[in-house]
């Protein structure tokens, strides 16, 4: 290679730049046309040039340019006729077309906007202002085609995602909405239907709701956000709404918003809820879900419910030899007898708990022969069990567990109740009752073993503090949180606090225990108020805690280490707790509230308390226990409970929080009731404060 040749490189290819726009020339003055072409041919752009208005409908079609400069006055078709083929055939609107004309008449400009042009520019041609022209025109086209492909993708997403836009005049109260939302309402709404007229629409259970917060939007208090039912010929449509008055101009007379088609969103997750509930094989509850059944059994009444474990004798064998399908047809035909079982009113609950166990829970009254019902259950299910080739006889073990005898939580009673069916099994019994000597030596071990390790879980910094977050209706943000005490033992693992606040309460260690909370939780308080984020933090106190000489030290001393504002730090005590000394309490409650901490009286509606006494109370929220949540979608009485208690709030002029909120409609129905705040699953389970704190900086509404 010669010294003087170029060597070679390797560089990357360069991205290729995009073509100049295209403008299209049509004049029949072969002089204007040149100098209009050269000018534009200067400032880098491609042109293409007609001399009639025939080549320029022809070359329009042909080269699609992104902007089209038309002579008026040509021979044959002039330009007003030209423009308005070129519409015709090319169907863009976004595609500029410019008027080169030598009249300056009003009616000539108004006949060129009629034809399809964008804009004019008069002869002689002042050729600065012609370049500005071509610029703003080639931007306004570029925009417009942009907006066009925006409006088209956003079309598409909207479908997608079931999703569209609809607004309320307030003047003549109607609502009008997108196309999207036609075959949800069944309406067709272009030009407004009356609110009236769309609300027979909604589910009768949805529709007060519905009404009543369109009101709270009329009137500027808050942004709608709901979920609501609409009815159908062919069912109902779940929908989820969200809106806010205008705030300026003419915007002021609309409630402006967006709507959510969530019913396939809905009937997927109840899907999913079913399938994580139920047995595939049987169709019949799972453990988890037989444990939930036992536990709102026993809640209603626990006395004489036994709980019922049994497994098929010999299944493995009988997997090995017939088959994984003739052993699911045995489950299959188990389960349908349980489930006949469960509806002729014979147990309560029913399962597959695992592999060929099932279990059942029945009520046995004290005085009735418990072996006559264990024995009837069993027999049923005994039965032979018809295949393709022939009967096949099932023998069952099964072992039971009575509450509160065996144990006073369902997953304590189902335990026991497998551990006698095992016992039957291996003795060759039918069936069996849960041993107490046994239970009762497991229990004492577990307490000895929690009694030792909570010795020195204080000092060894064991307990830690997670946070349920508590969302205000009003500004749609977390407001407060409610502080929860855990344990992590390095020996026992994380240990419930079910097991351990009653050791604490009986060994007298709470209130040292108590003191750490009120410390850490003040702490915590401080440090998020440091961080711009005031939130209140509520913190349990317990019997022993509330009557011990020290509390109010306590208090002050979290309130001076950590320099909280003392409104954030919020003292949550139960009705029942203060029913003991009333006198006392309201002296105390009111020693708290000069310290300037909050109040909070927890789990209102289920204690003792007089009215009379709660209006003595200096408080400053009242918490509505789940109890009353739970049912508050479909039970009367707890809705009736929970707006008396809103009542009396309202009256006090004190806040409300509801808790065990874990759906979307019973946060619906309780902000409709006037509820003020909410804490629950839905909002949030308990976390740790760094997982607090990324939730409450989010945007408003941590629902949505």
């Amino acid at each position: 290679m010669s010294a003087l040749e170029p060597k070679p490189t390797h560089a990357a290819p360069a991205t290729e730049a995009p073509a100049p726009p295209h403008v299209l020339v049509v004049d029949d003055d072969d002089h204007t046309r040149a100098m209009v072409a050269a000018l534009l041919r200067r400032d880098g752009l491609q042109v293409t040039e007609a001399t009639d208005g025939e080549q320029g409908v022809a070359l329009a079609h042909a080269t699609r340019p992104d902007l089209i400069l038309l002579d008026v006055m040509m021979p044959g078709i002039d330009g007003h006729a030209t423009c308005a083929r070129i519409r015709e055939l090319l169907r863009d609107d976004a595609l500029p077309i410019v008027m080169l004309t030598g009249a300056d008449d009003v009616a000539s400009i108004d006949a060129a906007f009629q034809a399809g042009a964008t804009d004019f520019i008069t002869k002689p041609i002042q050729w600065t202002l012609l370049r500005q022209r071509v610029r703003y025109a080639l931007r306004a086209g570029r925009q417009a085609r942009e907006l066009r492909r925006a409006h088209l993708r956003e079309l598409a997403v909207r479908r997608v995602a079931g999703m569209g836009y609809w607004e309320w005049r307030l003047d003549d109260d109607t609502l009008s909405w997108s196309d999207e939302f036609e075959p949800l309402a069944g309406i067709r709404a272009t030009q407004g239907v009356l609110r009236e007229t769309f609300l027979q629409r909604v589910h009768p259970q949805d529709a007060a709701r519905l009404r009543a917060a369109l009101d709270d939007a009329r009137s500027g208090r808050g942004r709608l956000n709901l979920e609501f039912r609409i009815t159908l010929q062919g069912g109902e449509r779940i929908l989820r709404v969200v809106g806010q008055r205008g705030q300026e101009g003419a915007d002021a007379a609309y409630v402006f918003g967006v709507f959510h088609d969530l019913t396939a969103v809905r009937r997927t997750e109840a899907l999913v809820d079913y399938l994580s509930l139920h047995d595939e094989v049987t169709d019949l509850p799972n453990r988890r879900l037989f444990l939930r059944q036992v536990g709102q059994a026993l809640e209603q009444g626990g006395e004489g419910v036994w709980v019922v474990a049994a497994d098929i004798q010999r299944f493995g064998r009988l997997n090995e030899t017939l088959g994984e399908s003739v052993a699911n047809q045995v489950l299959r035909q188990l389960g349908a007898r349980l489930r006949q079982l469960r509806e002729a009113g014979t147990v309560l609950d029913v399962a597959r708990i695992d592999g060929d166990e099932f279990a059942w829970a029945q009520r046995v009254p004290a005085g009735h022969a418990l072996e006559a019902a264990i024995e009837g259950v069993l027999l049923a299910l005994q039965q032979p069990v018809h295949l393709g080739t022939g009967p096949l006889q099932l023998n069952l073990n099964a072992g039971c567990a009575a509450y509160p005898v065996h144990g006073q939580a369902p997953e304590a009673l189902l335990t026991q109740a497998q551990q006698a069916q095992r016992r039957a099994r291996v003795q060759g019994r039918s069936w069996a009752v849960a041993d107490l000597d046994e239970l009762d030596a497991q229990h004492r071990q577990r307490q000895l073993a929690l009694e030792q390790a909570l010795q020195s879980a204080l000092n060894n910094d064991e307990f830690v503090l997670v946070y349920q977050p508590q969302l205000d209706f009003a500004s749609g943000r977390i407001q407060g949180c409610e502080a929860l005490l855990r344990w992590h033992s390095p020996t026992l693992g994380v240990v419930p606090p079910a097991q351990f606040i009653g050791l604490l309460e009986e060994s007298g260690r709470i209130v040292d225990v108590g003191a750490w909370v009120l410390r850490e939780a003040a702490r915590q308080a401080a440090a998020w108020e440091r961080a711009g984020l005031p939130l209140r933090v509520g913190v349990n106190l317990s019997a022993r805690q509330f009557m011990s000489p020290r509390l109010t030290a306590d208090i002050e001393a979290a309130l001076h280490a950590s320099g909280v504002t003392p409104a954030l730090l919020e003292l949550e005590i139960t009705e029942s707790l203060t029913m003991h000394d009333v006198e006392h309490a309201v002296a105390l409650l009111q020693r708290f509230r000069a310290l300037g901490v909050s109040v909070a009286l927890d789990d209102f509606g289920v204690g003792h308390s007089s009215l009379a006494y709660v209006l003595q109370f200096p408080i400053d929220v009242l918490k509505i226990d789940r109890a009353f949540v739970t049912h508050v979608t479909r039970g009367r009485a707890d809705r009736a409970i929970v707006r008396a208690i809103v009542a009396l709030a309202q009256a006090l002029g004190v806040e409300t929080i509801a808790e065990g909120v874990e759906t979307q409609r019973q946060c619906d129905f309780l902000e409709a009731l006037g509820v003020t705040q909410v804490q629950g699953y839905l909002i949030g389970r308990p976390m740790t404060a760094a997982e607090l704190e990324a939730l409450a900086r989010r945007a408003p509404d941590a629902r949505a």
